[in-house]
C-alpha cells in the first residue's frame, strides 16, 4: 500500500476513535449528572429530616456524627436563608461554594435540586428546601473522593484502547489486502502470459473472498469462450487446409481435360471427346454440390438459419418432398420408386398430430438430403414411414440397396478428410463425395431437438439396404 493511503487510513481511524471517545464521555456525563435518581433524592431528604428535627446546628452535628462511620464521603453542609445568610454550617469555618449560592433554589418544601451523583465518587451538590415558616435551604456539597482520578484514568485507558484497536484492525486489514493484492497481480500476470487456468485460492468467505470467487467464475467463462474460439479457429484452419487439398485434385483434372480438349480436340474421336466432356461435367457438378453444402454448413448457426419455433406439419412436407423426389427421378430417367406411408394418427384432417416445432426451410433441406442419399444407393425403391411414438414422431427412410458398411455407419455425420470415389453403385456412374450430406442431416436433426439412428434393414426383408430413423419431439 502507498504511503498516502496509509496516512488516509490513519487519519480516518483517529477521527473515528475520537468521535467514539467523545460519545462515550458524553454518555458517562449524562448518566452521572442525572438528577432523577430516587436513591440520591432519598438520601438528601433523609439528611433534611434529621436537620429539621433539631436545632440546625445540632442537626448538622448529628449528620456529621452519622457520616463519621463512612469517612470516604467528605460531606459539607450549610443552612442558609433566602438572602444566602449562613444560619449553620459544618464545618464551621468553610464557606459554601459561590456557584452553589448562585443556583436557583427550590420553591416547594422538600423539593431537591441536585447536580452530579452522590455515590459516583465525583463532585456532587444539592439544595433542599426545609420545612420552616420562612424559606430555609439545606446546601450539601460532596467534593468527591480519589475515585475521581480513577475515573479519568479509566476514560483515558478507554480512549487509548479504542484507538489501538482501530489501528490494529486497520493494520490487519491492510496486511490482508496487501496479500490479496499481490495474489491478484500474480494471477493477472499468469493470465496475461497465457495461463488461462490461473485462479485465486479459495479463502474465507468475506467480501474480498466473494469478489475473488466471482472473478474465478468470470475467468472460467473467459477460458471456456477462448477454448471454444480456439477450437473453432482450429476447425476452420483444418477445413481450409483440407479443402485446399481436396479442391486441388478436381481443379487439376478440369485443367488437364480442358487443355487436352483445346490441344487435341479436333484430332480426337467423338466418343473420346464425349468422355472428356463427361469428366468436366461431373467435376463441375461436384463443385456445385460442394460449394452449396459448405455454405449451408457454415451458415447454419447464423441467426437467419436458427430454429424459428414455428409449426412444421411433417405430413404435408413429406408429401411435397416425395413428389419432388419423384419428379427428379423422372427428369434423370431413373426408376426409383418412393413409397410414402403416414400413420393415421399423424394425418387427421387439420389436427396437428404430425407437427413439430422447427424451421420449414431446414426440414425441407433435411428431407431432400435424406431422399437423395437413399435414391443414390437404392436398386429400385425407397420407403418413407411416419408414425407416432408417445410424444415423438419417428421418420424411417429405408431402401433396397446393398446397405452400409460398419465404417460408413460409424462415420455417419462426420465430414471425411478426403473425398471418396463410390464405384459399383447400381445403374449409376461413380460418385465423388466428402460426406457433407450426413453432416447436414446430423446438424439439422440436432438443431430441432431430435436424434437419429443409422443401420441396415433385415437381410431377407423387402428393404435390406440402409435404414435411417429420425425422431423429433411433437409440437
Amino acid at each position: 500500500m502507498s504511503r498516502s493511503l496509509w496516512l488516509r487510513f490513519f487519519a480516518i481511524s483517529i477521527f473515528f476513535a475520537l468521535l467514539l471517545s467523545l460519545f462515550y464521555l458524553w454518555m458517562i456525563r449524562e448518566v452521572t449528572t442525572r438528577p432523577g435518581d430516587e436513591v440520591q433524592r432519598s438520601m438528601y431528604l433523609f439528611i433534611a429530616r434529621i436537620v429539621e428535627e433539631h436545632d440546625y446546628a445540632e442537626g448538622l452535628r448529628r449528620v456529621q456524627a452519622y457520616r463519621s462511620e463512612s469517612p470516604a464521603i467528605p460531606l459539607k453542609m450549610w443552612i442558609v436563608n433566602s438572602d444566602n445568610k449562613i444560619l449553620a454550617s459544618n464545618p464551621v469555618d468553610a464557606p459554601p461554594p459561590a456557584a452553589l449560592l448562585q443556583r436557583i433554589k427550590p420553591g416547594v418544601i422538600h423539593e431537591v435540586v441536585a447536580r452530579g451523583r452522590f455515590f459516583s465518587g465525583s463532585a456532587a451538590t444539592a439544595i433542599v428546601r426545609l420545612q420552616a415558616d420562612e424559606p430555609r435551604y439545606l446546601l450539601i456539597h460532596n467534593p468527591g473522593t480519589a475515585a475521581r482520578g480513577a475515573f479519568f484514568t479509566m476514560a483515558t485507558l478507554f480512549v487509548v484502547t479504542l484507538v489501538t484497536a482501530i489501528l490494529l484492525g486497520l493494520l490487519l486489514l491492510a496486511l490482508y489486502l496487501r496479500g490479496r493484492s499481490a495474489e491478484a497481480r500474480d494471477v493477472i500476470k499468469s493470465m496475461e502470459a497465457g495461463n488461462l487456468g490461473a485462479r485465486f485460492t479459495s479463502g474465507r468467505l468475506d467480501a474480498i473472498g466473494g469478489l475473488m470467487q466471482h472473478f474465478n467464475a468470470m475467468a472460467d467463462e473467459i477460458q471456456r469462450l477462448v477454448m471454444q474460439l480456439q477450437a473453432i479457429e482450429k476447425t476452420r484452419r483444418e477445413l481450409l487446409q483440407e479443402l485446399g487439398h481436396d479442391l486441388r485434385t478436381p481443379l487439376t483434372s478440369l485443367r488437364t481435360a480442358i487443355d487436352t480438349l483445346s490441344a487435341h480436340g479436333e484430332a480426337m474421336e467423338m466418343q473420346e471427346r464425349e468422355e472428356f466432356f463427361t469428366v468436366v461435367s461431373c467435376e463441375l457438378d461436384y463443385f456445385t454440390r460442394l460449394i452449396d453444402d459448405l455454405f449451408f454448413i457454415a451458415n447454419i448457426d447464423e441467426p437467419r438459419y436458427r430454429n424459428q419455433a414455428t409449426s412444421v406439419d411433417l405430413c404435408d412436407l413429406l408429401k411435397i418432398e416425395t413428389d419432388h423426389a419423384d419428379h427428379l427421378q423422372q427428369q434423370a430417367d431413373q426408376a426409383i420408386e418412393f413409397a410414402l406411408q403416414i400413420d393415421a394418427t399423424c394425418d387427421q384432417g387439420g389436427e396437428p398430430g404430425g407437427s413439430i416445432t422447427g424451421d420449414t426451410y431446414l426440414m425441407s433441406r433435411l428431407l431432400r438430403n435424406v431422399f437423395d442419399n437413399a435414391a443414390r444407393y437404392a436398386h429400385s425403391k425407397v420407403r418413407i414411414r411416419l408414425s407416432v411414438i408417445a410424444d415423438a414422431l419417428e421418420l424411417i427412410i429405408e431402401d433396397d440397396g446393398p446397405g452400409l458398411s460398419a465404417d460408413a455407419m460409424f462415420r455417419f455425420g462426420q465430414r471425411r478428410d478426403t473425398r471418396l470415389l463410390f464405384s459399383g453403385l447400381p445403374s449409376k456412374q461413380a460418385e465423388i463425395s466428402l460426406g457433407l450430406g450426413s453432416v447436414i442431416i446430423k446438424a439439422i436433426v440436432e438443431l430441432h431437438g431430435g436424434h437419429y439412428d443409422i443401420g441396415n434393414g433385415e437381410t431377407h426383408s423387402e428393404y435390406p439396404g440402409a435404414r435411417l430413423s429420425l425422431i423429433f419431439p411433437r409440437r
